[in-house]
């Protein structure tokens, strides 16, 4: 029964965060008991708790190889002293929790839509029941990180940040909240330069040169920092048109979203969640991602500029942003007919769940 299966849900990012806390409320309707870890990086406490859910705080994000291996360890440590009873872990690609699930003998089941993400990916996927990911995806990208007649691939139509978009009503009240006018701000969130899979440093410099092009215009930017010795905050952190939320508070990140001019990003999710909404999602991030492509394909506003195709990129996305000023909502219809024709992946892992005699070890 439902109520006698403990899901172990481990979260390492401000995405997972919003993936997995959101499913995490389906879970519990469902009757399953939900234990939640979190790491303590970036945004990732605050979003949990502006979700209203009860986490466990174990472990801290670590720059150098050294470092991460020793954090792991002593997380690993505190999670098997932390969460000592549970049947099934669901996690992204997370090379701590799913050694812990097979040392266990319980069933992992992985999501993930970040095959360009080899470290994490060729370290825990091997040790999955199941991967679950996005029709948007490839079987082809997944294969190579599993053990074949091991470990089942199940896609789902839609992609991750449908999970937390489905349902969600936009509130203006939100954003006069927060000081902000609607359409009258762009939200940029800088690339994840210290990721394993971010080889090229110097995009830096091109998003510092877009930000203080956009401040030029009179435009207020939100600013979602990913580290805490974040460089431009210590450079335009004193201009007033400069908004930096505080860490440990956070955003409500689909309504700064869905109200925003515009969103630059380095990396995936946030330009991607944008669309979704309707608005305009600018990626710097150095590959195109299946994902990505899938949305354009679908008519929404997202666009993808790498330092290597385009020596215009500021004047591109200056341009856009130009673009859409004239008429922010021009795709919000758009992205709600997409959206609604979209699965969540919950769907999906609520099904596989109940499929009792599937879910073993």
């Amino acid at each position: 029964m439902n109520e006698r299966k403990v899901i172990w849900l481990d979260i390492l990012t401000p995405k997972q965060a919003m993936l997995f806390g959101s499913m995490a409320l389906e879970l519990i309707e469902n009757g399953y008991s939900v234990i939640i870890t979190a790491r303590d990086y970036d945004y990732t406490f605050a979003v949990l708790k502006n979700l209203n859910i009860r986490f466990i705080p174990i472990g801290r994000y670590v720059d150098t190889p050294i470092d991460k291996l020793i954090e792991e360890a002593k997380r690993t440590i505190e999670l098997i002293e932390k969460v000592k009873h549970f049947d099934i872990l669901i996690s992204y690609p997370n090379p701590v929790a799913s050694r812990i699930a097979f040392g266990l003998g319980k069933p992992y089941i992985a999501m993930t839509d970040s095959p360009h993400s080899e470290a994490p990916s060729r370290l825990s996927l091997p040790l999955a029941h199941t991967v679950v990911f996005s029709k948007c995806i490839p079987e082809e990208s997944i294969k190579p990180y599993i053990v074949e007649n091991k470990t089942r691939l199940i896609q789902y139509n839609g992609v991750d940040e449908i999970q937390w978009i489905k349902n969600f009503i936009p509130s203006e009240n939100y954003i006069k909240s927060l000081g902000l006018e609607p359409y009258n701000y762009v939200v940029f969130r800088p690339p994840e330069i210290k990721a394993s899979y971010y080889k090229d440093k110097n995009i830096i410099d091109i998003f510092e040169l877009i930000l203080k092009k956009i401040l030029e215009m009179n435009i207020t930017v939100i600013y979602l920092p990913r580290y805490r010795d974040d460089a431009i905050i210590r450079k335009y952190g004193h201009f007033k048109s400069f908004i930096v939320p505080e860490q440990d508070i956070g955003v409500f990140g689909p309504n700064l979203l869905y109200f925003a001019i515009a969103t630059i990003s380095g990396g995936g999710t946030m330009p991607r969640e944008a669309a979704l909404l309707g608005t305009l999602g600018i990626s710097l991030f150095p590959k195109d991602l299946y994902v990505d492509i899938c949305i354009r394909d679908r008519g929404l506003p997202h666009k993808r500029y790498s330092i290597f195709e385009y020596s215009d990129i500021i004047d591109r996305i200056l341009s856009d942003i130009r673009y859409v000023i004239k008429e922010p909502e021009r795709f919000k219809n758009i992205a709600k007919y997409v959206v609604n024709k979209m699965e969540k992946p919950s769907q999906t892992i609520l099904k596989l769940l109940k499929e009792e005699i599937s879910i073993e070890s």
